[in-house]
């Protein structure tokens, strides 16, 4: 069985102690023609689950669960799942043109080392002064934020994106850790420009891969879907 050590974006820090991803790195194997079974499993795709069956699949460390993996950790190890099973080029069509993308390009982000075996930081509103204890988001609590939306939307309800994601990602206001507290501030005290500061702060500390690339002048963010892991192979 041919494996790979993968780095993590978190270097293990946003993990406890006593997890095998406290490590900073995990084991993978090369994908086979099983693995390719997977990516097109109907009721995964309809769940959309099916990334993480894969990741379940060729993960080869001991212990670890892909729901607790935090989600750049998890692009992470599909990125290099697909570099391993694929190759590094990757075609994207930007603007009506074909561009070819070298995977292995692709650098790391965020600030791990202001994390200490937890996913917590805190960070003081800009406009409020308030001060709030963001929590990273793993996998399993990105999914549920997916799933509660993909109601909503069959419903035919109002869909709150950022609200829904904040709900999550705060821990705690001033010390005030009740979650219908904490509900209520997010829906009726915290200020647009304190939102954003969030969403700001965390995209610069967050452990993760740039995905962004410069196509002719241009930054864009390359997707990873399904359609990442069905490309015309190119070693």
């Amino acid at each position: 069985m041919l494996t790979e050590i993968v780095t993590l974006p978190s270097k293990g820090r946003l993990y406890p102690e006593d997890s095998p991803l406290a490590k900073g790195e995990v084991e993978i194997r090369y994908m086979t023609t099983k693995d390719e079974d997977i990516l097109t499993t109907q009721s995964y795709i309809e769940k959309n689950i099916v990334l993480d069956k894969l990741l379940e699949s060729v993960i080869v460390t001991n212990g670890v669960n892909v729901d607790d993996l935090t989600v750049g950790d998890k692009q992470a190890l599909l990125l290099q799942t697909r570099v391993l099973g694929y190759g590094s080029k990757y075609d994207v069509k930007i603007n009506g043109k074909l561009h070819t993308v070298d995977l292995t390009q692709l650098k790391e982000k965020g600030k791990p080392e202001l994390f200490e075996n937890n996913r917590e930081i805190e960070y003081r509103l800009i406009k409020s002064d308030k001060l709030v204890l963001l929590k990273i988001l793993n996998s399993k609590e990105a999914n549920e934020i997916q799933k509660e939306i993909d109601i909503l939307e069959e419903k035919g309800l109002p869909v709150g994106v950022v609200t829904s994601r904040l709900y999550k990602i705060i821990s705690s206001v001033n010390g005030e850790t009740q979650r219908d507290k904490i509900k209520t501030f997010v829906d009726e005290e915290l200020l647009s420009i304190d939102s954003l500061g969030i969403r700001e702060f965390l995209e610069l500390v967050t452990p993760n891969i740039d995905f962004t690339v410069e196509v002719e002048g241009e930054e864009v963010e390359i997707p990873i879907g399904i359609n990442f892991f069905y490309p015309s192979f190119k070693a």
